[in-house]
């Protein structure tokens, strides 16, 4: 429920019966009430000066004239000290009477009255008070115990001061530590990100956006270990652009990185989402391609093939393709990288857009070659 609707009695849970036992705890009783309140008729005849003398004090003293401020809100204060010094002999203590100490308290808390200044004031507060009390009934028997009155009332009145002031502190460290954790929070959530941003940098060719070298290598022998152990086929292609070179030396390397960026391109779109298509280095690209045989293998490397010849690119690939598993295997993963290499070579020893199969490790294989509109 929003505060503003509640009063800080209601907000502080202090009902009449925790009025009543801190009452007890002061020996507060029915008799102070009614010493205080036949104070009343010379109090007010006194308030006036009393509050007039009280501020006189009070803005001799440098840093407590400096949180006043100003004349308007000096006015307000005397206004309201006024009002106080009334409501302490009024003889009524109850709910009401509190829950304006409560408000006083959070006030000296916003306007930045530090407990020392509020504590020198009202020690000068009951000096003022108690002279008035002595010097009208300075000759009465009850002088004494009015007095006693007065002082269990003020100490009564400070506690519910402070009790504000003392929450509304709490309710700043609350405030500030829940900051401090949304901010630690976003920190954390910031640092994740760009640790992820990070990671996907180091995992990635910065020109065609491909997986680089050491991820691919990462790939390719967890891929060939749960293959293997799940006696499940593994296809590796290997591509190279034929004639890289000369597109550099001719065109500059800026046409030879968008040739590159194309290559990429089509790469990525041939790839399922757990293929893995990196750039190996220069002109050279590999793609992995867990649970695919060798019949898949070479339909995704002419598609490739063919989708280079519908757009009319004039670039000329070679395609190595080599497939471990799932009955005959390579000794390592680095082996499988050999043979789609050397399937590659061979491939390219034939000129055009070609791609050949290397047969060393699956049956069927055979070493064919299909060519393709360059």
């Amino acid at each position: 429920m929003n505060p503003t609707r509640k009063s800080l009695l209601e907000q502080m849970q202090l009902h009449e019966l925790e009025i009543q036992r801190r009452k007890e705890l002061l020996d507060f009783t029915a008799r102070d009430a009614q010493l205080l309140r036949a104070c009343r008729d010379f109090i007010e005849d006194e308030v006036d000066e009393t509050v007039a003398t009280f501020y006189a004090h009070q803005t001799g003293v440098e840093e407590i004239s400096l949180i006043i401020g100003d004349v308007d809100t000096l006015t307000r204060l005397r206004q309201a000290m006024t009002q106080y010094v009334r409501d302490l002999f009024s003889g009524e203590y109850g709910a009401a009477y509190v829950n304006n100490r409560l408000r006083i308290g959070l006030v000296h808390k916003r306007i930045g009255v530090a407990p020392k200044y509020y504590l020198s004031a009202m020690r000068v507060l009951k000096s003022l008070l108690m002279d008035v009390i002595d010097k009208r009934l300075g000759e009465d028997a009850a002088c004494g115990e009015t007095k006693r009155a007065l002082d269990k009332l003020l100490y009564l009145d400070n506690e519910f001061v402070f009790d504000t002031y003392i929450r509304s502190l709490l309710a700043e460290l609350e405030s500030a530590r829940d900051r401090a954790e949304l901010h630690a929070l976003k920190l954390e959530e910031k640092v994740a990100e760009r640790t992820r941003e990070l990671e996907e940098l180091a995992r990635k060719d910065p020109l065609t956006g491909l997986f680089n070298q050491r991820h691919f290598t990462e790939a390719l022998t967890r891929e060939f270990a749960r293959a293997r152990r799940k006696a499940e086929p593994l296809a590796l292609l290997y591509i190279d652009l034929d004639d890289f070179k000369s597109i550099n030396d001719r065109d500059g390397h800026l046409v030879g990185d968008e040739v590159l960026k194309r290559v990429a391109t089509l790469i990525s779109s041939q790839c399922r989402s757990y293929d893995v298509g990196c750039r190996s280095g220069g002109d050279e690209f590999c793609i992995l391609l867990p649970g695919t045989s060798g019949a898949g293998a070479r339909e995704l490397a002419q598609r490739m093939l063919d989708q280079l010849a519908a757009g009319g690119d004039p670039t000329a690939l070679s395609i190595g393709i080599a497939v471990a598993g799932p009955v005959h295997w390579p000794a390592t993963a680095a082996a499988l990288i050999d043979a789609a290499d050397q399937a590659m070579y061979a491939a390219k020893g034939h000129g055009g857009s070609r791609l050949q199969m290397h047969a060393g490790f699956a049956p069927g294989g055979g070493g064919e070659r299909l060519a393709a509109v360059a």
